[in-house]
């Protein structure tokens, strides 16, 4: 256990190791994962804020701009599902994560919208997971 987890806590995910199966890379913590231990073990660590996303479009502009995708992205859910299962091609890291702070908050205002996000990545994530890469979602409280 570590220092900072209080006993009969869970522990936290391990974000540098592949999710075993898709649905395992979806992740709900109390607090953000240590972005700069994740950079030193190679996992890209893209941030966004929930509290600043209302709609649909405006999450799509946010995983756009955090995971710097494509100007070709089509902001919408298929385009979303090619470009996370593409992240590889214009990112060089060995592994990522996403971390949506306010994430609570998202669920509780647009819980269709976090859903079908959730969606989204759980399809990407078999793929990574299958060639063994860390992908990985995070919300946080």
């Amino acid at each position: 256990m570590s220092a900072g987890t209080p006993p009969g806590a869970p522990r936290p995910p391990d974000l540098t190791a592949p999710a075993p199966r898709g649905w395992e890379s979806v992740h709900f913590a109390e607090r953000a994962p240590d972005a700069e231990a994740l950079g030193a073990a190679g996992v890209r660590v893209a941030a966004l804020d929930a509290a600043a996303i209302g709609s649909k479009q405006e999450l799509m502009a946010a995983l756009s701009e955090a995971l710097e995708f494509p100007d070709y992205f089509g902001g919408n859910w298929d385009a979303l599902d090619e470009c996370l299962r593409d992240l590889g091609s214009w990112h060089e890291q060995r592994g990522h994560a996403v971390v949506i702070e306010h994430g609570e908050e998202l669920w509780r205002r647009e819980p269709e919208l976090a859903g079908m996000l959730v969606r989204s990545w759980i399809d990407a994530g078999a793929a990574w997971a299958e060639k063994g890469v860390p992908f990985h979602l995070v919300f946080v409280r």
